[in-house]
């Protein structure tokens, strides 16, 4: 029996918000389904291999959670959830948004124990978040519910993929929250809902515009000849320029006191929607037209996921010197298949008393024009869940493939991973092994080319997210000297690795080893030992930080990760947080469990 909209949005809203919990919060205890049924003489049909025990012990509830896949690096796959009733000694089936509800209560009587003033609890905010999230996914997925099916890969097109996220971030506990649109906004403004509209432009006096560029053309001169075949553009006087905003920006802009008594002043002149429609990508607050040269990153007055979406005046810098330093250098030459998208260009207004006044604008090249857009897909749409009775992208992929070649689906996966590691995964570690450049390469940040079905390129985009090492400053500085202007670029080694522990592995490259395993193709186990291999092999071949880096992945009992739910939970701002950080914890480290595991093995073996 087909699902509806919302069993598919509250299923996906309990797999995501459970996956939080028993990562950060409590793993639980874990046992073989028969002997879980055996010991608590229920009937209820099971057909997980696996249940998962949770104690609520501040609201004295006990439930059990059967598991349908358990994923050694990535999230476990859910079914029915079970809730034990003391006084009549059975266990009956609960639903799952209540529940949810259920662990937000049990999260807060933890805090309030505590005491911690630095991490209170916000669970009015969460429990909000979390209601609004699966509203907008029940939305989104009602709406397109007869359109989820992947072209071929050499088919899709870049545009398609960043619209097709309907679930959001894989582990985060409200993975489609966007506090700050109206309901009636999302079908112009939400990339799942296919909308496109026009930007709203503003006239401004040249004397307050602020913009940088490395590009023979100023921002001003980009956006200015994007604009020429206006009508009005004649009239547009040479001592101002013209600036494009969000229209969700727009209205948040034009409540401002600063900004109305600008232009009553005359020096902001609203000039309304004109131009070419564009589409937002899967970031929300940057837009895409095929037809033009560069896409624009905005401000917007909305939450998603973790922080309120603003630029800040550091980030505009950032843009330019990294792309100045990242063109001053032989790393892009000599790794072909790995591509930076550059934010070579800004402009903004300076406004008085306005550290940011809101015009913030971040020229982004378009890599991925009409005609060169095809077969280019983010990871985080590739390796997402797919629909009920659906395959992935990444199952269809890997199925075409072994079609076509007349191979075993798991020869090809093993092939396909070890291209995508070598044009995505090992680039990354060498650019911070050989310049100390850390990227905050998760899977929304990360772009595969797939036109030919196996991995032929990665790009990597997010003037946001560069982490320089203070032990390569040095270096750096003799290379780019504008490195100067952007202190805030620099962190200690031990701040970087955890973070790019987080986004390269748990993140990124956990997602495709539990694609493959979720999905049948190959096991975990098996891409679990190849990486191992590679990484002792890559090791060996470091000099840089990258060489400490690989030997903390390989040998740590426990690795750095990101607690989206507490993060949540304590309504902690990431962009606004000292050095821009989330809440961390660690988790039992996959690598070394598997070598364990192997050693065990081999111990019987010789005993036998």
């Amino acid at each position: 029996m087909d699902q509806s909209a919302k069993q598919i949005a509250q299923n996906a809203t309990f797999q995501s918000f459970v996956n939080s919990y028993i990562r950060e919060i409590d793993g639980g205890v874990w046992s073989q389904t028969e002997q879980w049924m055996n010991e608590n003489r229920t009937s209820i049909l099971l057909t997980g291999d696996q249940m998962l025990e949770l104690e609520l012990p501040h609201q004295s509830i006990k439930v059990a959670i059967e598991v349908k896949y358990q994923s050694l690096v990535g999230r476990q796959l859910f079914g029915v959830l079970l809730k034990y009733c003391r006084d009549s000694q059975e266990w009956y089936k609960e639903d799952y948004l209540p529940f949810l509800i259920t662990l937000i209560q049990e999260l807060h009587l933890m805090s309030k124990l505590t005491c911690d003033n630095e991490y209170a609890s916000h669970y009015d905010e969460l429990i909000l978040r979390l209601i609004e999230s699966f509203q907008t996914m029940t939305n989104y997925i009602e709406k397109r519910m007869n359109n989820f099916v992947a072209p071929p890969f050499n088919e899709l097109r870049f545009i398609a993929a960043e619209q097709s996220l309907h679930f959001g971030h894989w582990l985060h506990p409200t993975p489609k929250s966007r506090q700050g649109m109206a309901q009636w906004q999302h079908s112009s403004f939400a990339p799942e809902l296919e909308g496109s509209f026009q930007l709203h432009y503003f006239q401004v006096n040249r004397k307050l515009i602020k913009e940088s560029s490395i590009l023979q053309e100023s921002a001003s001169e980009i956006i200015k000849n994007s604009v020429s075949n206006w009508k009005c553009s004649s009239s547009i006087s040479d001592d101002s320029c013209i600036i494009p905003i969000h229209p969700l920006q727009t209205q948040w802009l034009l409540q401002q006191d600063y900004v109305r008594k600008a232009m009553e002043e005359g020096i902001i002149v609203n000039l309304g929607a004109h131009g070419p429609n564009y589409t937002a990508t899967s970031s929300l607050r940057t837009v895409y037209n095929a037809e033009e040269a560069y896409m624009y990153k905005f401000s917007i007055p909305v939450k998603l996921t973790n922080s309120l979406r603003v630029t800040q005046r550091h980030e505009l810098e950032a843009g330019i010197v990294m792309a100045s330093l990242i063109s001053k250098i032989s790393f892009l030459e000599n790794y072909p298949s790995f591509h930076i998208i550059d934010d070579p260009a800004y402009i903004t207004v300076d406004l008085p008393n306005q550290e940011e006044s809101g015009f913030e604008v971040i020229v982004r090249s378009n890599t991925f024009p009409k005609g060169k857009d095809r077969g280019i897909s983010l990871i985080a749409a590739i390796v997402q869940d797919p629909m009920p009775n659906r395959s992935s992208h990444l199952a269809q992929v890997i199925t075409e493939l072994a079609y076509e070649e007349c191979r075993s689906i798991e020869k090809v996966s093993i092939d396909w991973f070890k291209q995508y590691w070598s044009c995505a995964i090992e680039p990354l570690i060498r650019l911070y092994d050989e310049y100390g450049i850390a990227l905050e390469a998760h899977q929304q940040n990360s772009v595969l080319d797939i036109s030919k079905g196996y991995p032929e390129g990665y790009y990597y985009r997010d003037n946001q997210g560069y982490y320089l090492s203070n032990y390569y400053s040095k270096k750096l500085r003799a290379i780019e000297p504008s490195l100067a202007k952007t202190p805030e670029l620099f962190y200690d080694d031990c701040l970087i690795q955890e973070r790019f522990t987080y986004y390269l592995f748990m993140n990124q490259l956990f997602s495709v080893i539990y694609r493959f395993g979720a999905d049948g193709l190959i096991s975990e186990n098996k891409l679990i030992h190849w990486t191992i291999n590679e990484l002792k092999l890559l090791e060996r071949q470091l000099t840089g930080q990258g060489k400490t880096f690989v030997q903390s992945i390989l040998l740590k009992e426990k690795l750095a990760f990101k607690a989206n739910l507490l993060t949540r939970f304590h309504d902690v701002d990431e962009l606004k947080a000292k050095l821009e950080q989330a809440v961390y914890t660690e988790i039992p480290n996959p690598f070394t469990l598997h070598n364990k595991e192997e050693e065990h093995e081999q111990a019987i073996s010789i005993s036998l």
